[in-house]
């Protein structure tokens, strides 16, 4: 019997220290050095008048310290007279440089600025073990919600596309562009009255769709260099439906957002309708037409490739994420308060391409300094935009052919290059392209933009670096974006909004207190109530807490307003099965059976009851997980996960340690047990 009770006890031990280690991270790897500077200001004057603006100011100042601070990671008004910043920093020196930084740009905008004299690290161990872990103080490693720390919120909207090429014969010019291609007299067949300019086209195009259903309320015209016009048509909530841009003399593409595949033949007639009328006598020809639709699953992807560029940068911690239909994802940013360059990689295509380049193109002079955006037609020694070269160009290999291990690493000339390599089933085949295509230009385009264009010297076995002047920052990105994948279809910003804490600090801290007396309150009256049971029944009840914060981490669970009364509601059933646990035992003491009899039957004849009280709990839970919102699922979570662990708790960690205590020769009183003698 002491042998099964010993066990017990370092059942419990351990159950408390591994839970404890998982929920509060007291032993973690070592920092290198500082991983975070951050330095705190004082005003003489608010710099706000209200709270409330609080939010609003701190944008501001994110965006003005952006500028001036490179490795910048948040900038706020803690109050409206305290300004706290933080930096990146690998060392001291670094930090005391940002410091300086920040201090001479925060001076010029606040000349009475205050600073404080210490260089605080984010998270400082408080010793360390060895140089692999350190000990830091436990802190609960619960993620919070929107709700309790504030943050950013962006809406993802799936656009669906279809793009297509209309050509005409080179020595019958569609437009008039001021690239030296104007020069060029209309052959027979097109009048030079005919010849119209790209603005002219493009709004006419537009009016062509507009008059087959595509919503074109809004045109206007946005600059494309050099002397072309790109002819957006929007709608009344500012969302593009249509654009024509003349890459060409004799290229024109066209782009609507047909949402099925009769919708965008639908748009292709009419597009085709018009040219044809307004140039008679000249073939025109469709080329290279390409859609991509938004269906079922499109949310799902969008979903997939978000979260492996979320969690692969290192500024973005515990994302949230889910989809809102089949075009929509939502994603939440607890803690993120400038969330500009987060969006960017949220927004960006990530679409690689490898293009074989028409022989009659040649790049630029100025090819060593990766400017792509004009080439020259070695024929007609014509300057040629890159897009027109990328609109003939034929591509061969895409982003999705490239295995995801692609790292920056240096260059020939020490400077930041992007090391990619093929997928196995496509590198035999990438051999053979380079090698039948010897002398030619392979341009490596990333969303729709020529990175680099080299001539291919020899066959190349599956392997290639991408070049481009990268600094730092931009090589991380380009390597995290191929590695993530690119995005199935084109991506609009619905709603991105910085999101303010429901409750705030002092509302936090109050709770904080208020939770701490009420636990206090339940500990007391157990212990009131049911004397030594109801102590231990206090034991296996932090024993509770403890594991229930191990498992929300593990379930990388989101607490918020909702999840924080899902866990009071946990804890108030945890103590209710004990509740009744006992009496049960009081009845059977009462009936003047042993300590330990009464146990037994106490115990198993409350079973029933908790059983059926927690499994129409768990019923309910599980109901409101999968039909309700983001909020409603973190208080299901909590509430199921709750339920789960005071089960195990409640009820067999209270017996082991009542079955215990009977055992001894104080359990055999029944004034241990809040029962008086009998008369």
């Amino acid at each position: 019997m002491q042998g099964r009770f010993k066990l017990w006890i370092a059942a419990i031990i351990a159950l408390f220290v591994v839970g404890f280690l998982v929920a509060f991270a007291p032993i973690r790897p070592a920092p290198r050095g500082f991983q975070e500077a951050a330095f705190r200001y004082t005003l003489p004057q608010p710099a706000v008048e209200k709270a409330d603006q609080l939010d609003s100011a701190s944008s501001e100042l994110m965006a003005f310290l952006k500028e001036k601070v490179s490795d910048l990671r948040s900038a706020k008004f803690a109050t409206p007279t305290v300004i706290e910043v933080s930096t990146f920093a690998t060392t001291e020196e670094i930090a005391n440089q940002d410091r300086q930084t920040v201090t001479q740009a925060l001076r010029t905008k606040y000349p009475d600025l205050r600073e404080e004299t210490e260089v605080r690290t984010a998270d400082k161990p408080i010793w360390t073990l060895g140089s692999t872990l350190a000990v830091y103080s436990p802190r609960p490693q619960i993620r919070l919600g929107l709700d309790l720390q504030g943050g950013a919120q962006v809406v993802l909207l799936a656009r669906p596309e279809t793009t297509v090429s209309f050509v005409s014969p080179e020595d019958k010019p569609m437009v008039k562009l001021a690239t030296g291609e104007e020069d060029a007299a209309p052959a027979e067949g097109a009048a030079p009255s005919n010849v119209q300019t790209p603005e002219e086209l493009g709004r006419n195009l537009i009016r062509a769709l507009a008059q087959q259903g595509v919503a074109a309320d809004i045109v206007e015209v946005e600059s494309a260099p050099p002397a072309r016009s790109l002819v957006v048509a929007r709608d009344a909530k500012r969302q593009i439906t249509s654009s024509v841009e003349c890459v060409a003399a004799y290229r024109v593409v066209v782009k609507t957002r047909a949402k099925t595949q009769l919708e965008a033949d639908r748009d292709r007639n009419a597009a085709e309708r018009y040219l044809e009328g307004a140039f008679p006598g000249i073939e025109i020809k469709e080329d290279k037409v390409h859609s991509v639709f938004v269906g079922k699953g499109t949310a799902d992807k969008v979903k997939d490739i978000v979260e492996r560029r979320l969690y692969a940068m290192s500024a973005v911690r515990e994302p949230i994420i889910q989809t809102q239909g089949d075009d929509r994802v939502i994603v939440e940013l607890p803690g993120v308060k400038d969330p500009a360059a987060v969006v960017e990689i949220l927004h960006e295509t990530a679409q690689l391409q490898f293009c074989l380049v028409p022989q009659k193109y040649q790049p630029p002079a100025g090819s060593e300094e990766n400017d792509y955006s004009i080439w020259t037609n070695q024929y007609t020694k014509q300057e040629a935009l890159w897009a027109q070269v990328y609109a003939e160009s034929d591509i061969e290999f895409t982003g999705a052919d490239l295995k995801p291990n692609s790292k920056v690493q240096p260059g020939q000339a020490m400077e930041l290059v992007v090391g990619f390599e093929l997928r196995n089933e496509q590198k035999e085949a990438f051999r053979r392209f380079t090698a039948h295509n010897v002398d030619r230009y392979m341009a490596i385009v990333l969303d729709g933009k020529c990175q680099m264009a080299p001539v291919i010297r020899s066959e190349i076995p599956g392997t290639g670096i991408i070049e481009g002047n990268f600094s730092p920052e931009e090589a991380s990105k380009l390597a995290l974006l191929l590695n993530a994948g690119a995005l199935p279809v084109p991506l609009e910003i619905a709603e991105n909004r910085t999101v303010s804490a429901t409750l705030g600090a002092d509302s936090i801290h109050q709770s904080l207190i208020a939770g701490i007396i009420g636990f206090a309150l339940v500990v007391a009256f157990m212990i009131l109530a049911y004397r030594v049971p109801g102590a231990l029944a206090n034991i296996a009840l932090i024993l509770y807490l403890v594991l229930l914060m191990a498992m929300l981490r593990m379930a990388n669970a989101t607490l918020t307003l909702p999840g924080i009364a899902g866990f009071i509601m946990s804890l108030g059933m945890a103590v209710d099965a004990n509740i009744l646990i006992f009496e049960r035992l009081k009845e059977e003491l009462y009936s003047g059976k042993t300590a330990r009899a009464s146990i037994a039957a106490g115990f198993d004849r409350a079973w029933t009851a908790i059983v059926d009280a927690n499994v129409t709990t768990l019923i309910g839970g599980s109901v409101l997980y999968f039909l309700g919102t983001s909020a409603v699922k973190s208080f299901a979570v909590i509430l199921v996960l709750g339920v789960v662990v005071h089960l195990f708790t409640a009820v067999t960690v209270s017996r082991w340690l009542v079955t215990m205590f009977a055992h001894t020769r104080l359990g055999q009183k029944l004034a241990m047990y809040g029962v008086p003698k009998p008369e």
